[in-house]
């Protein structure tokens, strides 16, 4: 799969470098500046990753979710000091202060009542304040329909 100018690895560390920098996925276009090879073998390269669950793709075989980070706007918005991510669900939005070691403002929804919720995360002792999240599909379950989860 990988040319002699890449391998996954390098391909999958430099997608989420970009998205923690910024906040956004890289396109294949990105990738195949950033390695010199073609749209079609990054593409490809994102397939295999997706293989093996290391990325989901959308229709157009694009990065859509890194986890914890999601390419998409979702009811998740993590602010930190140097860039906003989107994350995937409940369990991804303390996850992605948590990976980067960075404190933040999480701006989320209830799934239930669609009520909205504000936590603060301190880079040193995680979400400030009582809370409660509810995963509402089995972890066992999850890539039955990860969109969903």
């Amino acid at each position: 799969m990988p040319t002699a100018t890449f391998s996954l690895d390098d391909l999958r560390m430099f997608a989420y470098s970009a998205i923690a920098a910024t906040g956004r996925a890289p396109l294949s276009s990105a990738i195949a500046t950033q390695f010199g090879i073609g749209e079609d073998e990054a593409l490809k390269a994102f397939a295999e990753l997706a293989r093996r669950k290391m990325l989901v793709l959308d229709q157009a075989g694009e990065i859509w979710m890194a986890g914890p980070f999601s390419a998409v706007p979702t009811a998740f918005s993590v602010q930190g000091t140097s860039a906003t991510w989107w994350a995937n669900c409940a369990w991804d939005m303390l996850g992605i202060p948590a990976s980067l070691g960075v404190g933040a403002r999480i701006d989320a929804r209830c799934a239930g009542s669609g009520e909205a919720i504000t936590i603060d995360v301190s880079a040193q002792h995680g979400p400030v304040g009582d809370g409660l999240v509810h995963i509402l599909v089995p972890a066992r379950q999850w890539y039955e329909d990860i969109g969903y989860t």
